[in-house]
């Protein structure tokens, strides 16, 4: 007997640029509204984009996807935005992903809380279009590529020295040059800055020599 197979190879026409993935983005935010706007810009910009409605859904999402960024909500249900950002800090495979805040809580003591936790970005919920929030998005996951394929140097601070005190002053450290969650020494980290030219620049942060907390 003789078969016939019908010819199913057909030619695969090559990916545009928006079937090429970006990265994960995971929305953890409790409003579906938001968060269906919001993946249909990130959608059409190329990423892959995770949803989740509150803290445990969102924090169970981060542990097992490992997004490449995180676009958060402080005000959720179950367990608040506060404690997933604590969370994720503290955690070894959660701790380098980058993180915009974004909420209705638009205080001065919540941003300022929320940056001191680790937050990258804060964005408050009317203040940006969602076209504004990709760009914090597109600029963040670009500075945070580069950064990882960097040299930095880290650089103890010598307390003994007069300009020790003076340091702590200005950078508002009450607890002079301890880390405020293990009470290990802050050091300098040093990276390079290749944003400016003329000359050798770079950028500086405090980080625990403890729990790596970046300050």
């Amino acid at each position: 007997m003789e078969l016939v197979i019908e010819d199913a190879v057909r030619e695969i026409p090559a990916a545009s640029p928006k079937d090429i993935k970006k990265g994960t983005i995971l929305i953890l935010e409790d409003q579906r509204g938001f968060r269906r706007i919001y993946r249909d810009v990130l959608e059409q910009d190329g990423y892959e984009v995770l949803e989740a409605a509150d803290g445990e859904e969102g924090w169970e999402t981060i542990l097992n996807q490992k997004p490449s960024l995180v676009l958060l909500d402080l005000g959720l249900p179950v367990v608040d935005g506060f404690k997933v950002l604590e969370k994720m800090r503290r955690s070894e495979q959660t701790k380098d992903i980058p993180v915009i805040i974004f909420s209705v809580l638009g205080e001065p003591r919540d941003v300022k809380k929320a940056l001191e936790m680790g937050a990258n970005d804060y964005s408050v919920k009317g203040f940006y279009t969602p076209r504004q929030v990709l760009s914090k998005i597109k600029d963040l996951l670009k500075l945070t590529s580069h950064q990882n394929n960097l040299n930095s140097y880290q650089l103890v601070v010598d307390t003994e020295r007069k300009s020790a005190g003076r340091l702590e002053e200005d950078l508002g450290l009450q607890d002079g040059l301890k880390c405020p969650h293990c009470n290990a020494a802050m050091e300098a980290e040093f990276f390079p800055d290749y944003a400016r030219a003329d000359g050798h620049w770079f950028a500086a942060r405090f980080v625990c020599s403890g729990c790596k907390k970046p300050f």
